[in-house]
């Protein structure tokens, strides 16, 4: 069958759908907040600063994956076209259409390309494409994606909130190697050309620390590696799954168009996350994921790191907690009413600072939820989610995304 081939797709290539990364919930480089592009359009939840819980050159969901990771949708022979929608905390609630289409190599793994668009009610729009091509008897994939975006946001910074638009173009190459079936390593080669536009605000009325990542390009190259044991990509009972990327990236500042460099900089980043499961009883699942981010002090605040940023922390702003570093902790029950229906019950602890000893909860706290699941594809366990959190502040959250959050 046809979503047989697509959900390999998936479950090979590293999709978005990586453990702890729901559709349109964490995506970017966004940043527009790591938002620029959270999702890059590589799926179709471009993002930007509301996409942002994964920083855009570490967490694409790839238009194939919007388009073919679900039940739903119109299908004509390897074609497949899907809608998704979404709702986020920055950018607002919208919906994704996802096309992607699929091909085998001689002695390979499924490949694909595919295209997405996406546009919100607060006006932000995306379009991008791409492909993975595996080869060489399963063992080699090689990608290439790129996607343009303008996207409407709202940056806190103190008590003030800054209404801004960012536009950019972003590019990414991927090279990934399988060394063996729970082991996985790979590079990524990205690149981001984006501005931010202050609509009636003035230059003056912009952070002077933040003024250099008005208009920037960026060119990041990253390393990474998974062992992933899971008995499940979508909806696992069993296993651990352990990541862990590290990045440097060079940036020039420009200015008036790009006609002036003002200076250029680097900076690295590292992200590790190591996550559990293990069955309870016949209907439930206990999930816990532990999480940490940090990036070096000349990082653009669109790639550095925070508590509902960089982890995915259901109950926090996506913006409001930016840190050079961060880390938290997310345990969640996961029970099943039907084949159809189940939900979750969560809870999770973060905190940052602007370096690995100086993190506090100060700079993020305590948040706890509930959720409700449609089960989607249920062959392969993949749920529409619906998720309601509070934090340790009273702030309350609603989530649309499709997957667990981890």
């Amino acid at each position: 069958m046809l979503i047989d081939r697509l959900i390999v797709l998936a479950r090979k290539h590293g999709s978005g759908f990586r453990s702890g990364v729901p559709f349109c919930d964490r995506a970017s480089l966004a940043g527009a907040a790591n938002t620029l592009l959270r999702v890059i359009l590589f799926t179709g939840c471009l993002s930007g600063a509301a996409l942002a819980q994964n920083p855009f050159f570490e967490q694409r969901n790839t238009a194939v994956d919007a388009a073919t990771q679900t039940d739903v949708g119109l299908r004509s022979g390897s074609l497949v076209i899907a809608p998704i929608p979404f709702s986020n905390d920055v950018i607002g609630n919208g919906i994704s259409l996802g096309a992607g289409y699929l091909f085998t190599l001689p002695g390979s793994k499924p490949s694909g390309v595919g295209v997405a668009t996406l546009k919100t009610d607060k006006g932000s729009t995306g379009y991008g494409g791409g492909g993975l091509v595996n080869f060489g008897n399963g063992r080699w994939t090689l990608g290439l994606f790129g996607g343009t975006a303008d996207v409407n946001y709202t940056l806190p910074v103190g008590r003030l909130k800054l209404p801004l638009t960012q536009s950019g173009k972003a590019v990414d190459a991927i090279l990934g190697y399988n060394v063996t079936d729970q082991l996985k390593i790979g590079f990524n080669l990205g690149y981001l050309d984006t501005s931010i536009g202050l609509g009636t605000l003035r230059v003056s009325d912009f952070p002077v620390d933040l003024r250099p990542d008005l208009d920037v390009e960026l060119v990041k190259f990253s390393a990474h590696a998974t062992w992933d044991t899971r008995d499940n990509t979508f909806y696992p009972t069993t296993g651990v799954l352990i990541s862990g990327k590290i990045s440097r990236a060079g940036i020039t500042d420009q200015a008036f168009g790009n006609l002036l460099t003002i200076s250029d900089r680097s900076y690295y980043k590292g992200v590790a996350s190591a996550s559990t499961y293990n069955a309870i009883g016949e209907r439930g699942v206990l999930a816990v994921i532990a999480s940490v981010c940090g990036a070096g002090r000349d990082a653009p605040f669109f790639d550095s790191c925070g508590v509902g940023f960089s982890d995915g922390l259901r109950g926090f702003g996506t913006l409001d907690n930016l840190q050079n570093w961060s880390a938290s902790a997310q345990v969640e029950y996961r029970g099943r009413v039907s084949e159809r229906f189940g939900y979750v019950a969560f809870a999770g602890l973060g905190g940052g600072g602007e370096s690995i000893s100086a993190i506090s909860t100060k700079n993020g706290g305590a948040a706890a939820g509930v959720g409700l699941r449609y089960r989607i594809a249920k062959k392969f366990g993949l749920d529409y989610a619906v998720d309601y959190a509070v934090n340790d502040q009273g702030e309350a959250f609603l989530y649309l995304s499709l997957g667990q959050r981890f």
